[in-house]
């Protein structure tokens, strides 16, 4: 029989919590935070994030409060911990009348604000330092999951690179494989529009692959009638536009467009048109579909030279049916 003393040593068994999401990730996280720093509530804001908010024990908007929203900007502006009077109403249906408010500081990644929130007391001037520590593990903690985001996305994007050379070199049917390089950009490159337009035999371009391709008014257009066709095409380079500037060769829910123009040397084939619409584009998206186009005009050229051969392979054996050797072979 074990003695007194080791069951009391002994750790207490703790049922492992399911984690379905950043939500319980988040949760579990600012919980352990603010048992350190002895916070009621605890939430976080991030400079330039489109998240959802995360938070501990906390139900209103913190930025709702005018005073707690005034601390916010005043940490922003100086950064200096700034503590004020406020009343939040927490998840627990109690309502923290203090507010602490530093900034993140613990890497060039991340910036923003930390909000730790009392009930019944206030904080002193040691709890400074206390949030000061707080941020720095919060810190550290964005940074590593913007980290995660960003090499998640890194692989996407070799992924879709490996499968578009793979298309350029072993792709054969034109039409087939570009829709197959549409699903791919829209599924693993974060665009929520694709499509490839080609020139046609009148001048004309003709909407080869899109998706979605559902809803789309008409599927030819001309250059000279679309500002944004006839840049990329003349100029021979990417044109990025918004909203104001769409056209109705782009569904109406479409916020901002890169066309990109393809070409076999100084040869124009046609253009590739990416859209979001939600978030908007930047210059590293923007270098991205300068690479995509650059490898979709390849696969365009070889996989036009595959179906040419293709048609012209019947015309070729014709020539050996007069052959009474060959016949039925």
């Amino acid at each position: 029989m074990p003695s007194i003393v080791s069951r009391l040593l002994t750790p207490s068994i703790v049922a492992r919590r399911q984690i379905a999401n950043d939500a319980d990730e988040w949760s579990i996280r600012l919980a352990a935070l603010a048992t350190l720093g002895q916070y009621d509530g605890l939430t976080f804001l991030v400079d330039g994030a489109a998240r959802s908010r995360y938070a501990y024990n906390v139900a209103d908007e913190p930025v709702g409060d005018v005073a707690t929203r005034s601390a916010i900007e005043e940490t922003r502006r100086s950064g200096a911990t700034v503590q004020t009077r406020t009343a939040i109403r927490l998840a627990d249906d109690r309502v923290a009348g203090a507010a602490m408010v530093a900034p993140l500081v613990a890497t060039d990644a991340v910036s923003g604000v930390l909000i730790a929130l009392r009930v019944g007391r206030s904080f002193a001037a040691a709890d400074a330092l206390t949030a000061s520590g707080v941020s720095e593990l919060l810190s550290l903690e964005l940074a590593r999951e913007t980290v995660a985001v960003r090499d998640a996305a890194h692989r996407r994007q070799a992924f879709a690179l490996y499968e578009l050379a793979r298309l350029a070199l072993f792709g054969e049917r034109l039409l087939e494989t570009l829709q197959d390089v549409t699903a791919l950009v829209t599924s693993a490159l974060d665009h929520d529009l694709a499509q490839i337009w080609l020139f046609g035999r009148e001048g004309a371009l003709e909407l080869s692959a899109a998706r979605p391709r559902e809803n789309l008014r008409f599927e030819q257009a001309h250059p000279s009638e679309h500002d944004a066709l006839a840049q990329a095409m003349q100029q021979q380079r990417l044109v990025r536009i918004g909203q104001g500037a769409l056209r109705p060769w782009v569904p109406v829910d479409t916020r901002e467009l890169i066309v990109v123009p393809l070409a076999d040397r100084a040869r124009s084939l046609g253009a590739l048109v990416l859209g979001r619409t939600q978030e908007r584009y930047d210059e590293s998206d923007e270098e991205l579909a300068s690479v995509l186009g650059r490898f979709i005009a390849r696969l365009v050229v070889r996989a036009a030279a595959v179906d040419r051969e293709s048609t012209a392979q019947p015309d070729a054996d014709r020539e050996w049916e007069a052959e009474p050797q060959l016949t039925g072979s």
